[in-house]
């Protein structure tokens, strides 16, 4: 059995679904700390010929160092940040090819009520991955049974041993750390696979291809039926 272990992201990359793709189990690892400025409130948009970063309002605590993904909330004292998104993302990709098939789904997401964070980012993230035909099995750590004070390559290999995997793959940023640790994964009789990804190009708005733009940009420019095609397209793995 394979699993990757990620945070729920905003609206991410088309990287991050070829990683759910590949795997038996995908795990959402939400019960880490919530980092300032990280992925899990904010990603990139395109905007003309640019990338423009659009963030979640999250709500204060006192103990902001301390706060988890799965207990983060969404502010919406000042403004509604899904008005601002949708209207952001319609103003931005109204003239796409495939914006009227795409919208209606898409806005439903967007507007998903909740003032967690983890839940609007996994319900997200979990419906445009079955609407362009992935099938792989997604877990939220924070509803199992699963707990432990491990942090970084130790909790990795630990949720490994937890779901008794035989092929964990990562992405390739986190080689560094999980190298110190390959003789542990040896000894669990865990092979560590990377992700490469080779970014495609496909056809998108504006005079200027931008990479690694959120998965919005990807449905809007080349609909539902085309869009696990080209996110394959992108596929490496390899060995450590």
């Amino acid at each position: 059995m394979k699993i990757a272990i990620m945070q729920p992201t905003f609206n991410p990359w088309i990287g991050y679904f070829d990683l759910i793709d590949c795997v038996d189990k995908f795990i959402f690892l939400d019960t880490v700390q919530l980092s300032k400025r990280s992925w899990q409130t904010r990603n990139k948009l395109k905007v003309g010929n640019q990338e423009k970063l659009f963030s979640i309002p999250i709500l204060k605590t006192d103990s902001r160092d301390a706060l988890t993904i799965e207990h983060a909330k969404i502010s919406y004292k000042q403004y509604d940040f899904r008005d601002k998104l949708y209207s952001f993302i319609k103003q931005n990709y109204k003239e796409a090819n495939y914006f009227e098939e795409v919208d209606p789904f898409l806005k439903d997401l967007l507007f998903f009520k909740t003032d967690s964070l983890s839940l609007y980012n996994i319900n997200l993230i979990t419906n445009i991955a079955k609407k362009i035909g992935i099938q792989t099995e997604v877990i939220t750590l924070s509803t199992t049974s699963y707990c432990s004070d491990k942090t970084k390559g130790e909790l990795i290999l630990d949720i490994c041993e937890y779901f008794k995997c035989a092929t964990y793959i990562s992405p390739i940023g986190s080689k560094n750390y999980l190298e110190e640790l390959s003789s542990k994964f040896s000894d669990s009789s865990i092979k560590l696979l990377y992700q490469n990804y080779s970014h495609p190009s496909y056809e998108q708005l504006g005079e200027t291809f931008l990479t690694y733009i959120g998965i919005v940009d990807l449905l809007y420019n080349n609909g539902f039926k085309n869009a696990l095609s080209i996110i394959k397209s992108g596929r490496c793995y390899e060995d450590r």
